[in-house]
């Protein structure tokens, strides 16, 4: 049976590459690692933040321990960059401490995911708006599903309110072990390694009306992750060393976020040197920026109105 409700213990080291250096460890993982089952695949992940960018403002502090909060979903999307409301994403709990990242995350649909989020329990929502598949559901509702939930809900509860922040979405070709038939690799062997190339990287503000997609990534540039639970085997230590890839700290929320700020900032100073009154100017800047006119922003602009509306999400959250 498919497991739904999943949790990851693993350390994943990232590197920025370019088209060169990516075919140079494909070459060197020939015979290794394949690609997966989804070949190139969009990956799409909706952050949800404070109003004033409180968690994303501290991941790039880069402390010892972060956490971050998304919903993920894997295909294709509409033009907004979101899927049906039926449509089965994964509201993850993403940790790292120390260099090691825990992952706890559940399956839901897209619309109950909505509403769980926007203050409806896990399991009403769950309820009301259920998965096509029996298993699927089935999972979702399960102990382990539930208990990774209340940890969702603390994590809520303990950083405030939290609204979609962003929206981020790349091609990814995820590369796995090559294995005869049958066999299994046990976590921590060095050959139990997923490698992950992320292309085409483009993010959404969600806090903004009617932003538009800005790019993250440069073309022919690639991030590469490499997920593991133990140490490299050696020939990826040789894979990289031969392409000249070092490990960075990337984060495609991070790199979006602190891109859109800078840009912000720029049009906030033309602004300003452009205004006849810079007391009008003030004003007007400080009411862009007001966390909870921005919060409203995204509430407001995240779901068409057929998804759902606030007196069914009453009624199923009562």
């Amino acid at each position: 049976m498919t497991i739904y409700a999943e949790v990851f213990e693993r350390k994943e080291v990232k590197y920025l590459v370019s088209s060169e250096q990516r075919a140079c460890i494909e070459r060197g993982a020939t015979g290794r690692m394949e690609v997966d089952a989804f070949g190139k695949s969009r990956v799409t992940s909706l952050y949800y933040d404070t109003p004033d960018h409180l968690l994303i403002e501290r991941s790039l502090d880069k402390p010892c321990y972060k956490e971050k909060l998304r919903v993920r979903w894997y295909g294709p999307a509409g033009a907004d960059g979101f899927p049906r409301p039926d449509v089965c994403v994964f509201v993850e709990l993403k940790k790292k401490f120390k260099g090691i990242v825990y992952k706890r995350r559940v399956s839901c649909t897209f619309a109950a995911a909505h509403v769980y989020l926007a203050g409806c329990s896990y399991e009403a929502a769950v309820r009301a708006y259920p998965l096509a598949d029996e298993a699927a559901q089935q999972e979702s509702l399960s102990p382990l599903s539930c208990q990774i939930a209340r940890e969702i809900d603390a994590f809520m509860k303990r950083h405030g309110p939290l609204v979609p922040s962003m929206l981020v979405t790349c091609l990814r070709t995820a590369f796995t072990p090559v294995l005869a038939h049958g066999e299994a690799r046990d976590a921590g062997h060095q050959d139990d390694v997923r490698i992950t190339f992320d292309e085409d990287i483009a993010a959404r503000d969600l806090m903004q009306v009617d932003a538009a997609w800005q790019e993250v990534s440069k073309s022919g540039q690639s991030v590469m992750e490499v997920k593991v639970a133990g140490p490299y085997g050696r020939w990826l230590l040789d894979a990289v060393a031969q392409a000249g890839a070092r490990p960075t700290s990337f984060s495609k929320y991070g790199r979006a976020y602190r891109d859109l700020m800078e840009a912000r900032r720029r049009e906030s100073a033309a602004r300003l040197g452009a205004a006849a009154s810079p007391k009008a100017a003030a004003a007007s800047s400080a009411s862009a920026s007001s966390p909870s006119r921005k919060a409203r922003s995204a509430w407001s602009r995240l779901f068409p109105a057929s998804v759902l509306s606030p007196r069914k999400k009453e009624k199923h959250c009562a």
